[in-house]
């Protein structure tokens, strides 16, 4: 096994977790990494994501696969020549047998993604295959990689050949939601993660979701799961027992409702920012592994199988809408899609939904975190909100 001197300083020395962690942490080697044994593994991660570093670093042992480690608080845009130079020093370009699989296992916030690109230019020539993790700890694996891609891939296809080409539908929730809702595909295209490498994208874990812009949108929505914030929090993200109700008139949150205090003052700031009331995103979590909330602000949140709807930055790369500095799911605990002259679809039957995944970039595209909205902001340009 391959190591940079930070994994002998006792990166894989870190204590161990429960044995359905260590399945997870097995699953995603398998099922989202593919790992083989002729695979050249470089694991990036960050200082505060050390403990599940450490299980993939223990499981990539057992395995005996060829992985080198490096610390990926030392990237910056200052350092980003020094870090390939010693990148490069660890890992020959030119000795890469089949695929370089590189993980980036971090936490609260995440590196810009240039510098990781820049930082990996001396393997331009090689196959790359690059997965990034966020909030990585032990519900991360216990259910953010448990249901393969294959599944999720599946059930994305499923619910986009339901609504891809669906005009007007309205979408209910136990918890009282009841939105009237207009698409116009032709205009604001679907993003669909699923897991499934695409070349020169990185792949956003967990996966789980499709989502687009809605060109109209009003009525009652209420967040009785959790929310997933780009602005850093430590506030606990349920809120099964204080949902948050919205009124949304065309697109545009025009009142909101919440009896903690916490949580009404994170919305209040977000709120100061411009365009923050803007509706930017209407989703659909699909990650059916995903059974409860967690108190992290967390992209499992986000996955789980529902509805949610994104305040602020859209998720319209091309021909961007507007600009906001902040993006914040809110997530209903699940859903009901009323589209006229077809049966009500539950979010609990979205485990049956099947179909034949459209064409990349045929009005559907994968997620990357490069121009996705929903990754967390990294420490360098993300509002803090306690």
């Amino acid at each position: 096994m391959s190591t940079s001197a930070s994994v002998g300083n006792g990166l894989i020395g870190q204590g161990g977790p429960d044995e359905q962690v260590w399945q997870g942490v097995s699953l995603m080697l398998d099922q989202y990494l593919r790992v083989k044994p002729d695979d050249q593994v470089l694991v990036l991660y960050a200082r505060n994501a050390r403990p599940s570093a450490a299980w993939v670093a223990a499981e990539l042992d057992v395995r005996e696969i060829p992985t080198v480690f490096m610390d990926l608080d030392t990237l910056s845009e200052a350092t980003i020549t020094s870090f390939a130079d010693k990148l490069r020093r660890l890992l020959d370009p030119k000795k890469i047998p089949a695929r370089l699989l590189v993980l980036c296992i971090e936490y609260d916030v995440v590196t810009p993604s240039p510098w990781i690109r820049q930082a990996l230019e001396p393997f331009s020539g090689a196959k790359v295959e690059t997965f990034r993790t966020i909030m990585t700890g032990e519900e991360f694996f216990r259910q953010g990689v448990t249901t393969p891609p294959g599944t999720l891939n599946n059930i994305n296809a499923g619910l986009l050949q339901v609504l891809r080409f669906t005009e007007k539908f309205k979408v209910r929730t136990t918890s009282g939601s009841e939105l009237d809702i207009t698409l116009d595909p032709s205009r604001y295209r679907w993003v669909s993660n699923r897991g499934v490498p695409r070349e020169g994208a990185f792949v956003l874990l967990p996966a789980g979701e499709v989502a687009t812009f809605p060109a109209h949108i009003s009525g009652r929505f209420v967040a009785d799961g959790a929310f997933n914030s780009t602005a850093h929090t430590k506030l606990d993200a349920r809120l099964e027992n204080h949902p948050v109700a919205f009124e949304i008139e065309n697109g545009v949150m025009v009142n909101f409702h919440c009896e903690n205090a916490s949580v009404r003052k994170l919305i209040e700031r977000c709120l100061r920012l411009p365009n923050a009331d803007r509706v930017g995103e209407l989703g659909f979590g699909t990650n059916i592994g995903i059974q409860q909330f967690i108190p992290l602000n967390s992209h499992l949140n986000e996955r789980f199988p529902g509805l949610h709807i994104g305040f602020g930055q859209s998720n319209q790369v091309k021909g961007q809408l507007y600009s906001c500095d902040v993006h914040i799911d809110f997530i209903a605990s699940d859903c009901m899609i009323e589209i006229p002259g077809n049966p009500p679809l539950r979010s609990r039957d979205f485990k049956n939904l099947t179909g034949q995944h459209p064409a990349i970039e045929a009005g559907v595209y994968d997620e990357d975190l490069d121009g996705d909205c929903c990754g967390l902001f990294s420490a360098y340009d993300s509002m803090q909100c306690q």
